[in-house]
């Protein structure tokens, strides 16, 4: 039986390294890091006990950077088994993408310092499990400050009720993902930076409208 892939941040040193590997099960091991940490004694250490370990490099002070190429990571090798994501070594920044990744993904995400810890997130269930239609709706067409009266129409359009479209927009708004304001004594909504991360992850499913 495949036990799949298991993608692992990695810092300077193995110690946060190592009990994922004794710990967790895995058939290809594939370790995400800085330019750095692929130079460092430590990577060749594992380097010598595991020769067939893929290299993801990032740079772990970009967040961006990190989620973008561990998401296309885990979509690349769940085409070939299952996926676990330790997200244990490295900077804040990369192992907080690791498990923003695991999320959007809806893969396993485990915490090993020594003893593996899995986090809350649900195997299988993906970012989108968390949006209603005319979220997904008002989120992917949305690029720009838009004032309330423009949206409303345009959502109309796509079959949905006033009320409806004023509490996706309220949800949007809590979960960071828009902003409200008043310009020229209008209320308006407009996207967040956090909102590109998310967007594509976020898609309408035929017959949900």
């Amino acid at each position: 039986m495949d036990a799949g892939a298991l993608i692992a941040t990695i810092g300077f040193d193995d110690k946060h390294v190592l009990p994922s590997l004794r710990q967790l099960p895995y058939d290809r091991l594939l370790l995400v890091g800085g330019r750095d940490s692929f130079r460092s004694p430590a990577f060749r250490r594992l380097r010598s006990f595991e020769p067939s370990l893929q290299s993801v490099r990032v740079n772990p002070f970009d967040f961006g950077n990190c989620l973008r190429a561990i998401e296309n990571v885990v979509e690349r090798e769940r085409e070939k088994g299952p996926v676990r994501i330790s997200a244990t070594g490295g900077t804040k920044i990369l192992t907080t993408a690791a498990i923003l990744a695991a999320f959007h993904e809806g893969v396993e995400a485990w915490y090993c310092d020594p003893d593996p810890i899995r986090l809350p997130i649900l195997r299988g269930v993906r970012i989108t499990a968390d949006f209603s239609p005319a979220e997904v709706f008002i989120a992917q067409r949305l690029r720009r400050s838009t004032p309330l009266t423009n949206l409303i129409p345009l959502m109309m359009s796509g079959g949905f009720a006033r009320r409806t479209i004023l509490t996706a927009v309220r949800s949007l708004v809590t979960k960071g993902l828009f902003e409200s304001a008043i310009e020229s004594g209008r209320a308006t909504v407009r996207p967040t930076p956090r909102l590109g991360l998310v967007r594509p992850h976020i898609r309408l499913e035929p017959g949900k409208a």
